[in-house]
């Protein structure tokens, strides 16, 4: 299994990336949402985690780019960021992401197990 994190903090990156490889994944990252299309479109992971905050172009841009490319449109998408009001969610949702995890209510082995059921196509969006 293959996932695409989108991060820019250094330490939850990582922190991500050791729980994702430790659960047998193959791991790209991007710390900026400029080039997350094109990496998704040569990479073809199975699911994506993306920050909101990003340096650059936005995590809802991203989204929205990523729903709106051919190559990338069902590539499901979880948003795991700090941001965690009710329109956060509400955008992420609409723009298409198959679920939303507030950084500070989750470890990465919750992002992992949320992953694993995202690929199975056992969740539902939720928080």
């Amino acid at each position: 299994m293959k996932v695409l994190i989108v991060e820019d903090d250094k330490f939850m990156a990582e922190a991500l990336a050791k729980k994702f490889k430790e659960n047998e994944f193959i791991i790209g990252h991007l710390e900026n949402g400029e080039k997350v299309v094109a990496e998704a479109i040569t990479q073809k992971p199975d699911v994506v985690i993306l920050d909101i905050l990003l340096p650059g172009k936005d995590g809802f841009e991203v989204l929205k780019e990523l729903k709106e490319e051919d190559k990338t449109k069902n590539i499901p998408v979880l948003i795991v960021s700090n941001l965690g009001s009710k329109d956060d969610f509400e955008k992420g949702s609409r723009l298409g992401a198959v679920g939303f995890m507030v950084k500070t209510t989750v470890v990465p082995e919750d992002v992992v197990k949320k992953a694993r059921e995202i690929i199975a196509g056992v969740t539902n969006w939720n928080r």
